[in-house]
């Protein structure tokens, strides 16, 4: 039972939002009522077009797929656009049809400007990419003039459906969208919390445990994110009334970070046998379990954040009694005292929220402090990457058409088609090879698959419906893998080659596969040769926007102690920061799957990623509300601090670009000092010795974040010296 509750749980929460599910469901939906509506319009007019049927269908999807603009309104217009944009291609794909080759040229020329377009908008992107995919379905079927009325009723049908399905029916509620998202979120926190209960009473940890704990806290760090946006674009108080957007992205912080903590404490805390004191185990427990059963954004239901702040105190107190100096506690006593205190932060967080929505008073947002940018933005030199792209894309469809014509004339568009996507959403050769890979691999398993069902089931409603599935599984699971939606799509034409041409042969599926392999591997090898973009300058670029991304996130934190009322938004930079970790893992992606170069680049994404976790801390810090300093002593330290971290910010990111003659500071020096002043045997000091042991403790993080980028940059060939020098 706690295994099916546990992967039931985990199939709840895997869609965070359910985006996917509401655009695979509208595209499937608009393309079944768009093919439905035309037939019947054909049959009652006794026309034969069934092609028109099958375009409404196409636009149909494309209207749900292909409008992305950032508002509703220009949503409603590129909808619009679109169904012109279609109509004019059709038109011209008709009377170019007659004069050969002018056709072809027509295709390159769409081909160009779907890429080249794309700097000016999306909505130039879309119109141009529906254009491509109209001219290339008529050319495909020879669509003659005669026949042009039919396909442009088509053309409306497909995109009024998907305008009614996209602002009627399925009309964007952000606040479903933020709501689901949080339901997602807490799902996955609990099937932690749940781990968590397990590991502590168990008392000891087997590394299969370990890999589970770290795919699901991998698992909510996406969870996060996605909460995170979402809290972007919608104010939490119309579904939570009282509570804002700040605070509850502090929430979900501190959350991630509590739990990301636990699992190295728990492990260790294990392998010191800390569990053998009964009371820590109890209380730990007694602790986990009240934060498990929190329902955080229920006012109804605040007993439980009382019972984890009450169990919370207790622990506290039995700290207190354990000395730190006893050889059986001080080695994992820290790390308990670590628990606590970011439990502390997230039942306070909890609490804050629960106390909003009871008074549901709108509170006003703060606004964040406004970077001043001296800089002046260097001017790209050269071509755009839009043209360089759009150059690349030309070059891909001249060849392809070429080859195509050789392997399969009846077929020659095939390869166009998948040398086009393959280029599409590719910056480097190695995203363009993993994703020439995945197409090639999905479009023969695809064809396979489609092969074999299709010669056991007869043209019908069965296949009918298994076509529409294919439909919905492309596109649901599009933004997890790519070659799943190849296998989707290729099964779809299976069962669509079968239907219209009343069967379906061997030689015709090879033929889609092999003009499949040739499109991505000439697509592939003009990335290589045209322009191409190396990965490694793709994953330097990120690197070096992270590290600046870092510098500002650093220096919000130490400006609190020197400024008074300094505003220091620091868990939405926290989220950037692990949005911008994310990138630089899919950047290097095609390299950890490879065997090049794999080692080192391994190594230093584990540096970044205890960067991050660093960075947490000072997110997590028990200082997050008042930490300015008065003295002006302290002052002193804190800006030497952050100039000298600052400046190995800097140096940093120009060893990343490959400078040479770098320089960064090691800060031990500074500690050394601050060290040095401590006077224990002077009571009438003592004061002044707690506030420099606090100095310490808030900076410590600065200073593990200092030591990697110092390693960092030291592997990169940057000399190291004291921050005397």
């Amino acid at each position: 039972m706690f295994i099916f509750s546990y992967w039931f749980s985990r199939l709840v929460a895997a869609d965070p939002g359910r985006k996917r599910l509401k655009t695979a469901s509208k595209a499937t939906i608009s393309v079944i009522t768009a093919v439905v509506i035309m037939l019947i319009v054909l049959k009652a007019a006794g026309s034969s077009q069934i092609t028109a049927a099958i375009l409404a269908g196409v636009i149909g999807l494309m209207g749900i797929l292909v409008v992305n603009d950032e508002t509703t309104k220009a949503k409603k217009v590129t909808t619009g656009l679109v169904a012109l944009s279609s109509a004019v291609s059709l038109g011209i794909g008709s009377f170019l049809s007659r004069y050969g080759q002018t056709e072809n040229i027509f295709l390159v020329l769409l081909v160009f400007l779907s890429f080249y377009l794309q700097r000016f908008g999306i909505r130039y992107f879309s119109l141009s990419m529906v254009a491509f995919m109209s001219f290339y379905f008529a050319s495909i079927l020879h669509v003659t003039f005669s026949q042009l009325p039919w396909l442009l009723a088509g053309v409306i049908v497909g995109a009024c459906f998907a305008f009614i399905y996209n602002f009627v029916i399925f009309r964007d509620r952000p606040a479903n969208v933020l709501r689901s998202s949080m339901k997602s979120f807490h799902i996955q926190v609990n099937l932690l919390l749940d781990l968590i209960i397990e590991l502590i009473q168990k008392r000891s940890i087997e590394p299969p445990q370990i890999k589970q704990y770290n795919r699901n806290i991998k698992k909510l760090a996406e969870y996060a994110r996605v909460a995170s946006e979402e809290l972007g674009n919608t104010d939490p108080h119309d579904i939570w009334p009282g509570v804002t957007a700040e605070q509850m992205r502090l929430y979900v912080f501190d959350t991630v970070m509590l739990l990301q903590t636990y699992s190295p404490a728990i492990r260790k805390l294990s392998e010191l046998k800390a569990f053998n004191h009964f009371d820590i185990q109890q209380l730990l427990l007694k602790l986990v379990e009240s934060i498990r059963q929190a329902e955080v954004l229920n006012e109804n239901h605040t007993h439980s954040l009382t019972d984890a702040a009450q169990h919370l105190q207790e622990l506290r107190q039995k700290l207190s009694e354990l000395e730190p100096q006893d050889k059986r506690y001080k080695d994992w006593l820290y790390l308990i005292r670590r628990i606590e205190t970011i439990s502390n932060h997230v039942i306070d967080e909890a609490y804050e929220l629960q106390q909003a929505i009871v008074k549901q008073e709108k509170q006003p947002q703060k606004e964040a402090e406004e970077k001043e940018d001296d800089e002046s933005k260097e001017e790209e030199t050269g071509l755009k990457p839009s043209t360089k792209k759009s150059i690349q894309a030309v070059i891909t469809a001249v060849a392809t058409l070429i080859f195509g014509s050789f392997l399969s004339p009846s077929h020659q568009y095939w390869a166009l088609l998948a040398g086009y996507l393959v280029l599409l959403g590719t910056e480097t050769i190695g995203s363009t090879f993993v994703k020439a890979v995945q197409r090639s691999v999905g479009t023969l398993l695809g064809a396979a698959v489609g092969f074999v069902v299709a010669s056991f089931v007869s043209p019908g409603i069965l296949e009918i419906t298994l076509l529409f599935t294919c439909v919905f599984m492309a596109f649901y699971f599009f933004p997890i893998t790519y070659s799943f939606m190849s296998f989707w799509i290729t099964m779809m034409l299976a069962f669509m080659y079968d239907m219209l041409l009343g069967g379906i042969s061997e030689s015709l599926l090879l033929a889609r596969v092999l003009d499949t392999v040739v499109g991505v591997g000439i697509g592939l090898a003009v990335s290589v040769l045209v322009f191409p973009k190396r990965t490694r300058d793709k994953i330097t670029d990120t690197s070096v926007e992270y590290v600046a991304a870092l510098k500002e996130f650093v220096h919000t934190y130490l400006h609190r102690f020197t400024k008074q009322y300094a505003f220091a938004n620091l868990a939405d930079k926290g989220m950037e920061l692990e949005k911008k970790l994310k990138q630089l893992h899919v950047d290097s992606d095609p390299i950890i799957k490879g065997f090049v170069g794999r080692s080192r680049l391994q190594q230093f994404l584990t540096v970044f990623t205890a960067i991050n976790y660093y960075a947490k801390h000072l997110v997590a810090s028990s200082t997050r509300n008042e930490a300015f300093y008065k003295e002006a002593e302290f002052h002193g330290v804190v800006k030497e601090v952050e100039e000298k971290v600052a400046s190995n910010f800097t140096q940093l990111e120009k060893a990343l670009r490959g400078e040479r003659g770098t320089c960064v500071y090691t800060l031990e020096d500074v500690r050394q000092k601050i060290e040095q002043s401590l006077d224990y045997f002077d009571t009438s000091v003592q004061s002044r010795n707690l506030q420099h042991l606090q100095l310490l403790h808030n900076i410590y993080y600065v200073w593990k974040i200092n030591q990697s980028v110092v390693h960092l940059a030291k592997e990169l060939g940057a000399e190291e010296i004291s921050s005397e020098d």
